[in-house]
């Protein structure tokens, strides 16, 4: 069974997500911070992260690089947020996201993208950057 590693730090969106994401078959931790996001990571390395941008102890494009530069191999990362600052988008892309949502989101549209970044057409990587981005 395919793992998910869900770090949101709004704890009924996360009960919500492992609720939707166990009803689909998957496996799921959930982390409610970067640095607890980050050691499960690295404890237990997931098929996949579903990963809020704006987290307590750390943004979530700087947890993706570190998560990417951290696990033996490129683990897809879908980005979540709530939050409608331009250019978040674009560096979700620079940093090959597997999917973007602002919240709200369709949850089938959210469970659509978690199958194709665990069972995608052609696999792609996810090479880390340098470049951090605030929270605004």
């Amino acid at each position: 069974m395919k793992s998910i590693l869900i770090i949101e730090d709004n704890r009924k969106i996360a009960l919500a997500l492992t609720l939707r994401i166990k009803s689909a078959g998957y496996e799921t931790t959930t982390a409610y911070d970067g640095l607890t996001g980050l050691d499960a990571a690295v404890k237990n390395p997931p098929d996949l992260v579903l990963l809020d941008i704006c987290l307590p102890a750390g943004d979530g494009f700087a947890l993706s690089e570190r998560i990417q530069t951290l696990l033996p191999t490129p683990t897809p990362v879908i980005f979540i947020t709530a939050s409608k600052q331009p250019g978040f988008r674009q560096k979700a892309n620079e940093q090959g996201a597997a999917g973007y949502f602002e919240k709200p989101y369709e949850a089938k549209e959210l469970l659509a993208a978690i199958q194709n970044a665990l069972d995608p057409p052609g696999h792609g990587s996810l090479a880390p950057k340098h470049e951090t981005q605030t929270c605004a």
